[in-house]
């Protein structure tokens, strides 16, 4: 593998990268949202006020956290959708159908290689030469583009 396929890897490898800090950060909304509904349920069982100021100050806390998570998953699944918007325009460009084909299924899908060879329906060996190819081009398309 050349330094610009292997180059050209990397660049197509982000959307799984970004893909996988959304998942990441998505569960930690959900980690959040439970702490939310703790919070909520213990502020609502309080009776004195010591007690209840204390247990609403936990509330608002967890609350603040919760939308400042949501801001993080929002941001994240908007890199995410023009970082796949990117590379789908660049593997668009591969003149070799078959090719393209096995490019979005692995960097666009997310699929992992058993599965691209399934849904292919070539050998395995046969999709490993198909994603080289696709590396050979998508570097000539990077290098293009950065002319």
């Amino acid at each position: 593998m050349t330094n610009e396929m292997f180059e050209a890897k990397q660049w197509l490898r982000r959307v799984y990268v970004i893909a996988k800090r959304v998942e990441s950060n998505e569960r930690m909304l959900e980690v959040l949202k439970a702490r939310v509904n703790t919070a909520t349920a213990v502020y609502e069982n309080k009776s004195g006020r010591g007690d209840r100021e204390q247990a609403q100050k936990r509330r608002e806390d967890a609350l603040l956290d919760y939308i400042e998570q949501e801001d993080k998953v929002e941001r994240s699944r908007n890199l995410l959708s023009r970082e796949t918007g990117k590379v789908k325009k660049v593997i668009d460009r591969i003149d070799d159908e078959t090719v393209g084909d096995i490019m979005d299924l692995r960097y666009i899908k997310l699929l992992a290689w058993d599965d691209v060879v399934k849904v292919a329906n070539y050998s395995r060996a046969q999709v490993f030469r198909f994603h080289g190819q696709g590396l050979e081009k998508v570097a000539v398309i990077l290098r293009e583009e950065r002319r």
